[in-house]
């Protein structure tokens, strides 16, 4: 529950946008049909009062031409009206006559809002409508080919149909659903042997930061971890390697500045075995500026760790960045085809990063999310729980699916 309401904080931005967007579309229909029905009250009441002022000046012509005759003929009695009280019982009957008209019908006002209860949070899916949830969908991040596989799916076993904002909310919550609960492919650490974990990814994406925290708690989990700092063109990126070994009592190999990270993970791994070591966390370069050699340097280190362990990396971790938007599906592309990535780890999940990305991505690579990044501190790193997050994103509770 605790992770909920963090991860409902997180994405918030995304869930407000869903829900907003959602009441939107269908309030469309709904002014459609107050529109509609305003229009036809005010044709209807204008019809029933033009008749009846047509009525009473009929009347009132017949009372006057009679009571013309009547004076002419000089045969008026006292018993008989005179042609005030004549007027004033037509007028009386009149209005009883509108009373009784006013209380067979509905109000103006009645009529409206019996309209707009019977369409508050419901509108009929059509294409019109299917189009507006896809634009939101891509705007919300998710790309265009995943808000289109989105909205086929809602469109296939639900169109024609009348939908409330919260049903709309649950078909698009269970087609999310299946895109992120890919197959895992992370696998378990073995006992027994060194497991050994490639870390990759650009710059700045939080990578070195995801490696200490992933250290910490497997080794909160009983499990004798090292790490090893193959970013060593970035003295940065080791010195903040450094400071997560420390903090964390877990011990690190490096090498000099400027050196082979193929040396240093070779050394990682001897040092590793000899020390029978559980996990081995190796962190990498992400220089995209300069792909060519990035991805030599990367191919050299998986072969050397191939000669000394042929089922070696036992998982291949890509860290991506959540506000980088659509880009980290090219980042994924390019490490794809060197690495052979076995999982994601999505950070900095905040309030201004949209969650839609992390669909996109999964959806076109079948790629699991392994953690996400909520924040700083050691617990802001978490284990993705897909039907969590499928329910978070577009603003369902915890409870409703």
């Amino acid at each position: 529950m605790k992770f909920f309401r963090k991860l409902k904080e997180k994405l918030f931005s995304t869930s407000s946008k869903f829900n907003n967007g959602l009441e939107e579309i269908v309030d469309k229909q709904k002014d459609e049909i107050f529109n509609q029905d305003n229009n036809e009250n005010e044709d209807s009441n204008n019809h029933i009062s033009s008749n009846m002022k047509e009525d009473l000046r009929e009347q009132k012509k017949e009372i006057e031409t009679a009571s013309i005759k009547d004076e002419k003929r000089n045969k008026v009695t006292e018993k008989q009206p005179s042609f005030f009280e004549k007027n004033k019982k037509t007028n009386i009957e009149l209005d009883e006559k509108q009373k009784e008209t006013q209380e067979k019908k509905p109000s103006f006002f009645k009529k409206i809002i019996k309209s707009v209860e019977k369409v508050t949070k419901r509108r009929k899916l059509d294409d019109t409508m299917l189009t507006e949830i896809e634009d939101l969908l891509i705007s919300s991040d998710l790309g265009v080919a995943t808000s289109s596989f989105i909205v086929e799916k809602i469109k296939k076993e639900n169109f024609s149909k009348e939908l409330d904002i919260t049903q709309l909310k649950k078909l698009i919550s269970s087609a999310i659903y299946e895109i992120m609960n890919a197959p895992k492919t992370i696998t378990e650490i073995k006992n027994d042997q060194l497991n050994i974990w490639l870390f990759v990814g650009v710059n700045g994406s939080g990578k070195t930061t995801t490696i200490g925290k992933i250290a910490k708690q497997e080794k909160e989990n009983g499990n004798k971890v090292i790490l090893a700092a193959a970013d060593t063109f970035r003295a940065a990126a080791v010195e903040q390697l450094s400071i997560w070994s420390e903090r964390a009592g877990i011990p690190m190999i490096k090498g000099e500045e400027k050196s082979d990270p193929a040396s240093v993970v070779y050394k990682a791994i001897e040092e590793s075995k000899k020390g029978k070591y559980d996990l081995l966390l190796i962190d990498t370069a992400g220089r995209l500026q300069n792909k060519t050699d990035l991805m030599e340097e990367l191919e050299k280190i998986i072969r050397v760790i191939k000669k000394q362990d042929p089922t070696a990396p036992h998982n291949c971790i890509i860290v991506l960045d959540a506000t980088s938007g659509q880009n980290v599906n090219s980042q994924v592309e390019i490490f794809s085809k060197t690495a052979g990535l076995t999982g994601i780890v999505m950070t900095k999940l905040d309030g201004t990063a949209r969650g839609g990305v992390l669909v996109s991505v999964t959806n076109k690579f079948n790629l699991p999310i392994y953690r996400i990044g909520l924040g700083e501190k050691i617990d802001d790193l978490e284990i993705f729980d897909p039907k969590l997050f499928s329910k978070v994103i577009v603003g369902l509770d915890n409870d409703t699916i």
